[in-house]
């Protein structure tokens, strides 16, 4: 039976969703003095509620989940707008720097480009 392909990635997405495991917990992310409550759609930094865009939130979420990890803007372009974004490609720059921006003005920087490559959520380097 033919389908389109945003059924089939769908479908796709829906069965990763449940064969990773995934299991309800508090629903509470944290990194450094970050904290992200998803369930609430509420996020801290340094006990100060930041007011983020759902976009700026999901993209948090995004790094939140992968800690440390070096994330491409594919990767990053995939997860936060999924494959159907036509658009520039550089807006994941745009938005890295809206979240930096807000994240930065209250700890040190915890958002590292990786030149060439990507971003990563790390902790500030001494």
């Amino acid at each position: 039976k033919p389908f389109t392909l945003a059924e089939v990635v769908a479908r796709v997405h829906a069965i990763l969703r449940r064969t990773r495991g995934e299991t309800p917990g508090d629903g509470v992310l944290r990194f450094g003095d970050v904290v992200m409550n998803e369930e609430t759609r509420e996020v801290w930094r340094a006990d100060e509620r930041l007011q983020l865009t759902a976009t700026e939130f999901n993209l948090l979420r995004f790094f939140l989940r992968n800690p440390k990890r070096v994330l491409s803007k594919a990767q990053i372009l995939d997860a936060v707008w999924h494959y159907d974004f036509g658009g520039n490609p550089n807006v994941v720059e745009t938005y890295v720097s809206y979240l930096r921006k807000k994240l930065d003005r209250l700890g040190p920087p915890l958002i590292h480009t990786i030149r060439l490559v990507g971003y990563a959520l790390r902790e500030p380097e001494e």
